[in-house]
């Protein structure tokens, strides 16, 4: 893998804070973006154990701990004495709890900070909106710290100028993959046997974490209506959550405990073998910005199945690359898997597209090169206000 070189001696160093405890395309995010980057350049600042943490030490990536806990009050001087011992220029902060800390932290060192929003909060935490007013006043009360927004979809930057932040600050800085499909495992012969399918099994499998925004409860309420109309039409459902219980009250209710399973969190291998020895990627989501696990689905050129919320619509198109049904209609879920199913030709072209698209348009490479540019904005921003 190539990496990219600074221009000069003055490219500035950044320091990333990831400060969450799951794991999630966004972490996925900074991490694809590290390793595009000289070592020199880039670092990661996290949590005791994180899983993003650990991921970044599999990967040989530069790390810092400066937490065990999210509210943890040695976070801002672990910050402050790690910028300025090894002389970051550069915060970019990939969450809310980041966001707080990184922003005092940069206040007290003179660094750029640059805010990285993976979603708007009052359009993730629909189900809870406290917490999404919570975190969407914390964002704007700290953006007199921020020198650069960075987004992944063309809504979030939306509704960051909406909430008056100059359209000049923001990037539109999609995500990006980096997979080989010929070298991810995948055997549907296996992959049947492992979950108790029949071997005729067409298996549509979802990928993420079990919260609102994902949508799953629609997911499964639209393979009840499928179910008795296809009985070779089985489902998994990938990830780890707060609505685990509440998914798998839902499944047993409905009587699909053989039909559609939740087996829990996988690592990320594990995970695209399981999708490229599926036969339909499905992303029910209510709230997105450019989903990691849809990039990785058309990387490995399956058939998807999404909603038209966030992001999605500007990786993929209805009818050319997937199937797109409106947010929260389990009904138009249904239909778009019974078509799939029914329609193997149809589904494969959908497949081919996709990966053909996301190829061309998605690629890490470009994706650092745009970061690169957005943190020597920041940067420079930071120098003239100094």
């Amino acid at each position: 893998m190539n990496m990219i070189q600074p221009e000069s001696d003055q490219f500035p160093r950044v320091l990333a804070v990831d400060l969450s405890k799951d794991y999630g395309g966004a972490n996925s995010r900074i991490l694809t973006i590290m390793k595009h980057f000289s070592p020199h350049n880039i670092a990661l600042a996290g949590l005791t154990d994180s899983p993003v943490i650990k991921k970044a030490i599999e990967n040989r990536l530069s790390i810092h701990i400066v937490g065990s806990y999210k509210a943890d009050p040695l976070i801002f001087p672990r910050l402050v004495h790690i910028i300025r011992r090894f002389g970051y220029q550069v915060v970019d902060t990939q969450n809310i709890q980041s966001k707080f800390w990184g922003s005092m932290a940069s206040s007290i060192t003179g660094t750029a900070l640059v805010s990285t929003l993976n979603s708007w909060y009052m359009d993730e935490h629909r189900s809870n909106r406290i917490k999404g007013l919570l975190y969407t006043v914390i964002e704007l009360l700290t953006n007199y710290r921020t020198d650069r927004y960075i987004t992944v979809s063309n809504l979030d930057r939306k509704s960051l100028i909406d909430s008056k932040i100059n359209d000049n600050m923001v990037d539109l800085i999609p995500n990006a993959i980096d997979i080989d499909p010929k070298s991810i495992p995948g055997n549907p012969v296996s992959l049947r046997l492992k979950f108790n399918f029949p071997p005729d099994a067409i298996v549509c499998t979802a990928v993420g974490r079990l919260v609102w925004a994902k949508g799953y409860h629609d997911f499964i309420d639209a393979f009840s209506q499928v179910a008795d109309q296809n009985s070779r039409i089985f489902g998994l459902i990938i990830g780890e959550g707060q609505l685990q219980d509440s998914l798998r009250d839902q499944v047993h209710k409905l009587g699909l405990q053989k039909r559609i399973l939740l087996p829990g969190y996988s690592e990320r291998e594990t995970a695209l073998s399981i999708l490229k020895a599926s036969d339909i990627f499905v992303l029910p989501s209510k709230h997105e910005g450019t989903p990691i696990a849809l990039l990785e689905a058309a990387a490995l050129g399956l058939p998807i199945l999404a909603t038209t919320c966030g992001g999605i619509p500007d990786v993929v198109t209805d009818g050319e690359q997937a199937i797109l049904v409106p947010v929260g209609n389990p009904s138009a879920l249904a239909d778009g898997i019974l078509k799939l199913s029914n329609d193997p030709i149809f589904a494969k072209s959908l497949g081919k597209n996709a990966q053909k698209k996301v190829r061309q348009l998605f690629d890490p490479k470009r994706q650092g090169q745009a970061i690169k540019r957005s943190y020597l904005k920041a940067w420079e921003h930071r120098l003239h206000r100094a």
